[in-house]
């Protein structure tokens, strides 16, 4: 009953007959689109912290990454061994598939959906500033929906790893705060900061380069589905 109606959720939000959605939903899905975000996140860190905090951040969000991707992929993915619907000899030719992509075998649980959560989680609460909060969580679910759009996970794939990347980005900021109180890491306050310590300018630059990021991969599917 619940396979089912895993299955009849992912065929519903799978695919669509739009060049259009078919090149933003690759793009929003490739990692790479996302490059200039993660040189403004750098510029931030380095910005509002001494080097060494930016440092301990960077560390904290490696290792955050590597623990999630280990999970999934190392760990989870290979013992269950669930197939990905694009994978699966139950379902696969009823999936729309977008160029060619059908990913690896196994999809439980969803790395992207995992990853993508984790981060905005973590850079959440570093943050502190909630039109930052809902566009790091609106970013984590455009590209965790992606992978239904794409067929390559089921709903269930994705809402686990929703799940586990929350928990995990929470875990890793438990951690991180604990290590800053240790080493008594001052942060300056007033109403042009957040709770934090981070400058809100930087916080309203932060926001303006991600939709503007949103505007050019728009821009980029327009132009594949024109050409």
């Amino acid at each position: 009953m619940i396979q089912q109606l895993d299955q009849s959720i992912t065929l519903a939000l799978n695919g669509s007959d739009s060049l259009f959605w078919d090149n933003l939903m690759m793009c929003v899905t490739n990692t790479f689109s996302w490059s200039l975000i993660i040189i403004m996140l750098l510029v931030i860190f380095f910005r509002n912290n001494y080097v060494r905090d930016a440092f301990i951040i960077l560390l904290t969000i490696g290792l955050m990454i590597f623990v999630a991707d280990r999970l999934c992929s190392g760990l989870v993915k290979p013992m269950v061994a669930r197939w990905r619907p694009t994978q699966d000899p139950e379902i696969m030719y009823l999936i729309d598939i977008v160029d060619g992509y059908r990913g690896g075998r196994f999809g439980f649980f969803s790395g992207h959906a995992c990853n993508t959560f984790c981060m905005a989680t973590f850079l959440s609460l570093l943050f502190r500033y909630k039109a930052v909060t809902f566009t790091l969580y609106f970013w984590s679910a455009t590209t965790t929906f992606t992978r239904l759009y794409l067929g390559v996970h089921y709903f269930g794939d994705v809402s686990v790893g929703l799940i586990v990347g929350c928990l995990i980005g929470w875990g890793f900021y438990y951690l991180y705060d604990k290590v800053m109180q240790r080493l008594q890491s001052s942060r300056l306050t007033s109403d042009q900061f957040t709770p934090t310590g981070y400058k809100k300018r930087d916080m309203n630059l932060f926001l303006a380069v991600v939709y503007f990021n949103y505007i050019c991969v728009l821009l980029v599917s327009m132009i594949k589905g024109v050409g």
